[in-house]
């Protein structure tokens, strides 16, 4: 098992022309915002991440939060929420770790008015510092729809090379297969 007792609580914020984002980890005190933002990008997150990780609700974002927070405390990952003026724009995470191969799957969803503004390739930068050291990880996976251009240019730009399609990968979906060795 990774020790991720030792994860910061917060990360290096993402410097924006309207203020800091505050890269915070998971937290059910903030369930709230997830809520409200979960509500935001619900429609288009959902049918990718599943409505497990974009609650809608107070009561469904706490049982997240809680749960992300049991995952971390036994090995399975981290999640990082992104707070700007108390507001929550999303959440990035590093999960699926393992512990002998030292590998994980990173992760994210933002809120649309958070995307195309650089805020994403930012939070996967974070994420990666933090699989790099203290984690130690050396191969980060990235999972998304053959479709999804904007999250293919993400991947594209953090240096990560497309392995392949992976048939019925996620909720029975095709998923483009990326992988980044730090």
């Amino acid at each position: 098992m990774i020790d991720l007792s030792t994860v910061p609580i917060r990360l290096a914020p993402i410097r924006t022309d309207a203020g800091q984002i505050h890269l915070i980890r998971a937290n059910s005190k903030y369930a709230d915002s997830v809520a409200e933002a979960g509500k935001l990008a619900l429609d288009t997150v959902k049918p990718w991440m599943g409505s497990s990780l974009v609650p809608t609700t107070p009561r469904t974002a706490k049982q997240l939060l809680d749960t992300l927070e049991e995952q971390r405390k036994i090995g399975y990952g981290v999640c990082y929420l992104l707070i700007w003026q108390q507001q929550c724009l999303g959440m990035g995470i590093v999960n699926y770790i393992h512990p002998i191969h030292k590998t994980a799957n990173m992760g994210l969803w933002l809120v649309p008015e958070a995307r195309g503004k650089g805020v994403a390739f930012t939070l996967c930068q974070r994420l990666i510092d933090l699989a790099t050291q203290p984690l130690k990880l050396n191969r980060l996976e990235y999972l998304t729809l053959p479709d999804n251009h904007a999250s293919i240019k993400l991947a594209q730009s953090l240096g990560a090379q497309k392995e392949g399609l992976c048939r019925r990968r996620v909720f029975g979906q095709d998923a483009l297969l990326f992988s980044l060795l730090i």
